[in-house]
């Protein structure tokens, strides 16, 4: 008996491709694309180790260091989930690159405020001072001093740090500088506070003023002697202050250093000297941040530092500074505070680009030393009369 012969399988269409090969174009598309992760892992490594490393120490770092803390976490973070979809031995390798870059960024400045998670700061007790630190965008220039009074005013703080108590005239850039002369409107204002000033920083004391001097570079232009306000306002940097709080004397230091970049000055195409400016802007900072170091080293006051540092959490001279007095930050709520470029419509002319809200920045830090106590620290907004929130701190001395 003959047995049945079996149906012969059937032939695939001509030209269409067998499983075979629809499964190797798979493994191709994953293998290329590994690739492609891995070299971006690895290209974003070693911008972050190039970056940390010369971060402060090398003029061109300026540039290297603009980018927000926010996203040299998130940038090594998106990469590691990336790397899950790789193939073959680039998945790994991937990983363990990607994973470096995240660890570096969260150990050398992430801008993250771990100790929201879990501090409860408790009232505030009697008698804390109340210390108000703000850049107020050329003393409100776009939006109005009376709305710019009307906010400080509000707060009825004990000691305002100001910055930016100037008058600029756009297009000038720093040659656009000039003197606001308003003591007698400030004290109007301000009744029963008295009054510190140099070149843009102002300071108003609900206590005495028992001294004031400049920090860093600002002591060349001595007090009392003629000078260019334009010289005066760019090496005046660091207002100190003292004031006497009961039987103690707290001193104060009202903080601006200088920008690292200035948006209008971003064409390379311009001819325009990148690296003579960024040689300049590098020492002065250094300048500043150094003399400020110096002092408070040598300062036995209670003390409170607060202003406009134009430094991330990132920048090594923020992480300096950390060391010779005690960051405020631990004591605000936010998980990730951050304070420029919040409900304000900036102040960069007309290219879209740039005047928008982009709330990725931190540059305004407070510091404390000598035994002060922070009980709260807030960043609150300004209503659109700043690019910058308003820095608030609940102390004691």
């Amino acid at each position: 008996m003959t047995a049945a012969l079996a149906p012969a399988p059937a032939r695939p269409p001509a030209g269409a491709p067998g499983p075979g090969r629809a499964r190797r174009t798979a493994r191709a598309l994953r293998l290329w694309y590994g690739r492609a992760v891995l070299a971006a892992a690895v290209l974003w490594l070693l911008y972050a180790v190039v970056r940390w490393q010369v971060s402060g120490r090398w003029h061109w770092s300026l540039p290297l260091d603009v980018v927000p803390p926010l996203f040299l976490v998130c940038v090594p973070l998106l990469l590691l989930v990336a790397a899950a979809a790789a193939c073959g031995r680039r998945r790994p390798r991937a990983a363990v690159v990607s994973g470096l870059a995240l660890a570096l960024a969260l150990t050398t400045g992430s801008g993250l405020n771990w100790p929201a998670l879990w501090r409860d700061p408790g009232p505030v007790p009697a008698g804390a001072l109340r210390v108000v630190s703000l850049n107020t965008q050329y003393w409100a220039m776009a939006t109005g001093r009376d709305r710019l009074v009307a906010l400080l005013r509000a707060r009825d703080a004990d000691v305002y740090l100001l910055q930016e108590h100037v008058g600029w005239t756009p297009g000038l850039g720093e040659d656009g500088y000039w003197r606001i002369d308003d003591d007698e409107e400030l004290r109007r204002s301000f009744p029963g506070y008295q009054v510190a000033r140099r070149g843009e920083l102002l300071t108003l004391s609900r206590y005495p003023i028992v001294g004031q001097r400049l920090v860093g570079p600002g002591p060349d232009l001595s007090f009392g002697r003629e000078t260019d306000f334009g010289r005066e306002f760019a090496r005046s940097k660091v207002l100190r202050t003292d004031i006497r709080v009961g039987d103690r004397v707290m001193s104060t230091y009202n903080v601006h250093v200088t920008a690292p970049l200035a948006l209008d000055n971003l064409n390379p195409f311009s001819g325009f000297d990148f690296d003579s400016y960024l040689r300049r802007k590098n020492a002065w900072r250094q300048e500043e941040f150094e003399g400020l170091e110096r002092d408070v080293q040598g300062n036995g006051n209670p003390l409170v530092i607060a202003g406009d540092f134009n430094a991330t959490a990132s920048m090594r001279p923020i992480r300096r500074l950390a060391e010779v007095a005690e960051d405020a930050t631990p004591a605000n709520p936010s998980f990730l505070p951050l304070s420029w470029k919040f409900a304000s419509l900036g102040e960069f002319g007309d290219d879209e680009l740039f005047n928008r809200n982009l709330p990725f920045f931190r540059m305004d830090w407070a510091f404390t030393g000598g035994g002060a106590r922070v009980h709260r620290y807030e960043l609150l907004p300004t209503d659109g009369i700043s690019e910058h929130r308003m820095q608030e701190l609940r102390l004691t001395p």
